[in-house]
């Protein structure tokens, strides 16, 4: 008869491979039904987020449209794009003539005919001075924003490549390009802005023609009217760009004029001289669509609080749930003795039956034509007696605090580890039980097997 402390195998029968194989099937099936369960926090996570992320998007949309300067935007048309464009930034409403006498330009130069890209020029220095020239004397007056640049070329510098690399490199506000056709290849020179402050002076030193002593040394590449001939040839001075709005005279470096008028930007498109007419105008457009962002925001806050847990203590579900009240309460209320659902309903708003927010495109554009200020006031009541009155602000009053996450508290993975530890105990005392209930059961049949056989 075999002992209970020591039965591992009895009759051929192997008692520990049964009590393992036995003692492993239990926390299998416990540990899935522990996956259901834990699956069940992410899901609240994921769905918490998405509302919180939803109901912070329709408070920043009723932000915007709380905001007056949302109201006061403004679009610039031009009847003549070809020469000046416009782009309004809450510039005042009305029509500008414009006249332009000149754009901005950059100064340019060209040099004389080279044979080819590799022909060798010689070696030497080009001094680089951006300024202003006086055409009519010939002067040059320094610009104090770029010091004068040395370019030095050595021996393995004289072809028009490597110069124009070099020049490039240096960075002394002036670009270089090679101009190649049937007659040969030309260095041009170009102020890298526009204005006639950024016109330049280049005066070459050279010190040797190389190897080719019938080449044109450096000097072909400077540029100084003074001079009475050699160097490079003006094709574009500099110049500013002069124009009148409405009569006043306005002169810029650049053709693109911010501020003229204030919050009017124009931007010249290069024809030499011209006029046009802007016309400014409230922006419905815009405003239209900022209610429409709004109405989309809303309605995906709720749809993402219908599959939110109602049973959630995340505050994102409280906050949305207040929101979607105080909506209600706005389509319902009165406002100077008319329903406000009235009144949103005349600008094409509707709140649903489902709780959803619908918008009349055609009638919102008509209400914003007819008067975007009375519509504004339904939105931010600026200027009534009781500005919270308006919807946008309605929703920012509403009390808010930091949502509630579901992320597992200390405590409770302290409290995981110790049921983690208690159930390791747990699974050897019950392999312990298994295996004194199998060499029981064994022994039992071994005491009937000896009875019958003495019978």
């Amino acid at each position: 008869m075999a002992t209970v402390g020591s039965a591992s195998r009895v009759d051929g029968i192997d008692l520990q491979l049964m009590v393992n194989a036995s003692a492993f099937a239990r926390p299998q099936a416990e540990a899935s039904t522990a996956r259901t369960t834990d699956a069940e926090p992410e899901t609240r996570i994921s769905s918490a987020g998405k509302l919180r992320g939803a109901t912070s998007a329709v408070l920043d949309a009723a932000a915007h449209l709380n905001n007056s300067q949302t109201w006061q935007a403004t679009k610039a048309t031009s009847d003549n794009e070809a020469l000046v464009q416009a782009v309004s930034d809450k510039a005042a409403p009305g029509s500008y003539a414009i006249q332009v006498d000149a754009v901005a330009t950059a100064q340019t130069t060209t040099s004389s005919n080279f044979s080819s890209l590799s022909t060798v020029v010689g070696i030497g220095t080009l001094d680089l001075q951006l300024g202003t020239w006086n055409t009519s004397t010939s002067t040059f007056a320094t610009n104090p924003n770029w010091p004068k640049a040395s370019v030095t070329f050595g021996p393995k510098d004289t072809s028009l490549e490597h110069i124009r690399d070099k020049i490039n490199a240096a960075g002394v506000g002036v670009i270089a390009m090679v101009v190649s056709d049937a007659t040969g290849s030309r260095l041009v020179l170009r102020s890298t802005s526009t204005g006639a402050s950024n016109g330049f002076k280049a005066e070459a030193t050279p010190t040797d023609k190389g190897d080719d002593q019938t080449a044109q040394t450096l000097a072909a590449m400077g540029f100084n009217p003074a001079q009475v001939s050699g160097g490079e040839a003006l094709t574009q001075n500099a110049q500013d760009a002069k124009l009148k709005i409405d009569g006043r005279d306005v002169q810029s470096a650049q053709n693109v004029i911010d501020d003229a008028p204030s919050g009017l930007t124009l931007r010249l498109n290069g024809q030499e001289s011209g006029s046009a007419t802007i016309q400014v105008s409230t922006d419905t457009q815009a405003m239209a669509k900022d209610i429409q962002s709004f109405a989309h925001a809303y309605n995906n806050m709720v749809s993402q609080l219908a599959q939110a847990d109602p049973t959630s203590s995340d505050n994102s579900v409280q906050e949305a749930k207040a929101i979607q009240q105080s909506m209600q309460e706005a389509f319902s209320s009165q406002t100077g003795g008319t329903p406000s659902g009235a009144q949103f309903n005349s600008i094409g708003m509707h709140l649903g039956q489902d709780g959803r927010l619908s918008v009349d495109d055609t009638r919102l554009n008509q209400a914003l034509a007819q008067d975007p200020g009375k519509v504004e006031q339904l939105f931010d009541a600026r200027g009534a007696k009781d500005p919270s009155s308006g919807l946008a602000a309605r929703l920012l009053a509403l009390p808010t605090g930091q949502a509630e996450t579901t992320t597992p508290s200390a405590t409770q993975s302290a409290t995981s580890s110790q049921q983690t530890d208690a159930s390791s105990a747990a699974g050897t005392l019950y392999k312990q039980r298994l295996l004194e209930q199998y060499a029981a059961s064994s022994m039992h049949e071994d005491d009937n097997a000896m009875t019958a056989n003495e019978a």
